[in-house]
């Protein structure tokens, strides 16, 4: 077998005999998060990459309790319910401004956004321009289905009463982040200047001055939003994570959160994430640098400097 079967007695001594510190609350807490969860998922900073390198084993930090990785643990789980809420709000505006903009550009087509010649055809990758519309023609099809039948009830009204019509400010809400971030790709050149417009007038409306999006930026913006709602969704590491590209960071992504969250909501967001990182310095003061480095930030100073940096402009 890869792995045998050990009980939660056999996992605490196991521990022990890798140098981690137990105590009476550590089979509980094996228990209920699970070993693979809490240890292999957070042992990273904890390590004794030397002594793991010559016994070929995992060997850990003179000093290293089992608290400190369940409390890393905790650290992390918070701070996904935390970034997912504001991910959350940054999608909902994503699909707010695509359904707004297509549908004033094609205010008299039912159904415009099945129609390729609304779209980027000659730009756009044929492989998304494929996909997009078979999810949406998908989407459209399973909307004559009742809801008893699986069915959305929503879509259903939309399909029964307006002839199959449904509205794009209808159908955004049954699509995925996956499906919005490519429709939003392949929509014309037009449509998708005028989404960016949308962000910029918000931006301005919420913070002191303006800034230019363009297309090409908010679309990196979505991608890495995508790619990190998908990290907390499915309840990943976070703090360390670089989806797809070396160059992201859990820091890069506060910034780009910066676009296109209320100044308000978003400095309450950077306020609450401080708050996580000191309490890592707290509790994990040997590895906290370490932690917080992860994370893609020079230290607690150089977050400090960019809310100040938010909050005065």
């Amino acid at each position: 077998m890869y792995k045998p079967f050990t009980s939660i007695d056999e996992q605490v001594r196991l521990l022990a005999s890798r140098g981690v510190i137990t105590d009476r609350d550590t089979p509980l807490l094996l228990a209920r998060e699970g070993y693979y969860s809490v240890v292999n998922g957070y042992k990273d900073p904890f390590l004794d990459q030397e002594q793991t390198r010559i016994v070929g084993d995992d060997r850990y930090i003179p000093g290293t309790t089992f608290k400190d990785l369940h409390a890393l643990f905790l650290f992390d789980r918070d701070l996904r319910f935390l970034c997912f809420r504001t991910l959350t709000t940054a999608e909902a505006l994503l699909r707010t401004a695509c359904a707004y903009c297509f549908t004033q550009s094609h205010p008299d087509e039912p159904n415009a956004y099945l129609n390729p010649h609304n779209l980027d055809e000659r730009n756009a990758n044929p492989r998304d321009l494929e996909y997009v519309l078979n999810e949406l023609g998908r989407i459209v099809e399973h909307s004559r289905r009742s809801p008893g039948h699986g069915g959305k009830a929503y879509l259903y009204h939309c399909a029964m009463q307006h002839d199959g019509e449904i509205p794009l400010w209808v159908l955004v809400n049954d699509m995925t982040m996956g499906q919005l971030t490519s429709l939003f790709r392949v929509m014309t050149q037009e449509d998708r200047a005028s989404v960016a417009r949308y962000f910029e007038g918000l931006y301005g409306a919420s913070h002191s001055g303006e800034v230019q999006i363009p297309p090409r930026k908010l679309d990196t913006i979505y991608r890495r939003i995508k790619d990190f709602r998908n990290i907390c969704a499915h309840d990943d590491r976070l703090y360390c994570a670089k989806p797809y590209n070396l160059n992201n960071s859990f820091f890069q992504l506060v910034q780009d959160l910066r676009i296109v969250t209320v100044k308000q909501r978003y400095l309450e967001f950077l306020q609450q994430t401080e708050s996580l990182m000191m309490r890592v310095k707290k509790e994990i003061p040997s590895q906290a640098a370490a932690i917080i480095s992860a994370m893609g930030v020079n230290g607690l100073g150089e977050f400090r400097d960019y809310m100040d940096q938010v909050r005065k402009s």
